[in-house]
């Protein structure tokens, strides 16, 4: 162990070959420390993410909201892990590399004393001169230590783009869209985040049903096709609960708009549950016989220049007259034709 030592004092010592080599000793340290440093975060949130609880959704399925947003929040204990070894990765290569810049100038004998007295100076130059930067490390640092996002999460971001989180970086944060769409968004732009993979959520149907169907009729049928969905067990890792009738929402020219709910798994189930909730509660009022409608212009032609005799209602003969034919009509127009 002596002999290592002093053949480090003896490289450290040497002239201008050995300053290169001290260079390339603090270069070769500081790439081990990051690996090092690297593979410990990676390991430390495995663990962490290893530790978090799993719960099927199917096993929360009639909890009251409180205990809903409880538990599944608890079960984010594995995006948050990665989104703070996110960050540590990020603090770890910033902080050995500046410490390895400092230590390579003193090493090319740069007196780094004055630049650690003018810090303060240089920090205001800079400050004033990367404001933006500025911005994105601290927006991005309060954005992850307050769990506002993290990886894998479904996010809206400041109505900027709408995706799941592939990356958060001190500066910025990677967001793959539903278009497959790789969005880099400078965390100093993000003024709001609309996380859709916290706790839990809706999905709202909303169903257009004939004006003259018995409204109680069809919240038998959805009712009864969504406790179908509830017990079904394909649907366990997307329902939190039955699909239930509403109310009615709108009244359209020509339907009657009714909406289902349905509390659901968040993080990309919304778009999957309501696909399904549609078809399972088009085949279920086809099945009742009930016929979602459709909307349609009706139009009438007749000649120009005829006139357009209404339609008699039907079953009504009091009204019924025979319609004079063209030339009985042309007789009646002149006094000296025979009549019949």
């Amino acid at each position: 162990m002596s002999d290592i030592q002093e053949l480090i004092e003896d490289i450290f010592s040497a002239g201008l070959t050995g300053a290169a080599l001290r260079i390339v000793i603090i270069l070769v340290m500081a790439f081990v420390a990051q690996w090092i440093g690297g593979r410990a975060i990676r390991r430390s949130v495995l663990a962490v993410a290893s530790r978090a609880p799993k719960r099927r959704a199917g096993q929360l399925r009639g909890a009251d909201d409180d205990e809903l947003a409880t538990t599944l929040m608890e079960d984010r204990q594995g995006q948050r892990a990665h989104a703070l070894g996110s960050l540590a990765k990020n603090a770890l290569t910033i902080t050995i590399w500046v410490i390895a810049v400092m230590m390579i100038l003193s090493t090319l004998g740069v007196n780094i004393a004055p630049l650690i007295a003018s810090g303060a100076v240089i920090s205001a130059v800079l400050g004033f001169g990367a404001q933006t930067y500025i911005a994105d490390y601290l927006n991005g640092i309060s954005m992850i230590f307050e769990d506002q996002m993290g990886i894998g999460d479904t996010v809206e971001l400041g109505g900027i783009v709408l995706g799941e989180v592939e990356e958060t970086a001190l500066r910025y944060t990677r967001i793959r869209d539903f278009m497959g769409v790789v969005w880099y968004i400078r965390n100093g732009q993000i003024q709001s985040v609309a996380n859709q993979s916290q706790g839990w959520t809706y999905s709202l149907i909303e169903i257009p049903v004939p004006y003259d169907e018995d409204l109680t009729k069809v919240q038998q049928v959805v009712d009864a096709v969504g406790k179908d969905m509830g017990e079904d067990p394909q649907y366990n890792g997307v329902l939190l609960g039955a699909p239930y009738y509403s109310n009615v929402t709108e009244l359209t020219a020509t339907s009657v708009v009714v909406r289902v709910n349905t509390k659901i798994v968040p993080n990309g189930n919304q778009w999957y549950a309501g696909r399904v909730i549609r078809q399972r509660m088009k085949e279920g009022l086809d099945a009742a016989g009930i016929r979602i409608p459709y909307d349609a212009i009706q139009v009438r032609t007749f000649q120009a220049g005829v006139q357009e005799v209404p339609p008699k209602p039907p079953g009504d003969s009091s009204r019924s007259t025979p319609q004079a034919t063209g030339e009985q009509r042309n007789a009646g127009d002149n006094p000296g034709a025979a009549r019949p």
